[in-house]
């Protein structure tokens, strides 16, 4: 006779294992953090979510719109973002948006993916440029 109780309980011991891995690899590779940078009549108001994917590892997933508060348009506008180590202050990658041009009370919405390292922590750096 063949006693397989012992199977069960290993085979829940091993997904455990593995879901415990899973996520202890993924810490710190979620969360939202949400900014409004403005600048002279621009105004960026952006969203910055962490997130984890197998086929490209972490990456920080960047949304938001950009407005013209001002009363002229806003010619060739275009944010820069930076995804930099809070260890070192290194830059791991950088994204430009072009907006365009953006007319008063107009706005562009925009997202952008940063690809960062999952045992690190980053903060997004933002400017505006041209």
């Amino acid at each position: 006779m063949y006693d397989d109780s012992g199977a069960g309980s290993m085979k829940a011991t091993v997904y455990v294992i593995i879901l415990v891995a899973t996520f202890a690899c993924c810490a710190g590779c979620t969360g939202t953090t949400v900014r409004d940078s403005p600048q002279g009549d621009l105004r960026a108001h952006y969203e910055v979510a962490e997130s984890w994917s197998p086929a490209i590892g972490c990456y920080n997933r960047v949304s938001g719109y950009v407005y013209n508060a001002g009363t002229v348009t806003a010619d060739d506008v275009v944010l820069h973002f930076n995804l930099v180590n809070t260890k070192t202050g290194t830059i791991r990658d950088s994204e430009p948006v072009f907006a365009g041009s953006i007319g008063p009370g107009d706005s562009r919405t925009y997202e952008t993916v940063l690809d960062g390292e999952c045992m690190e922590e980053y903060r997004v750096g933002f400017s505006f440029g041209k």
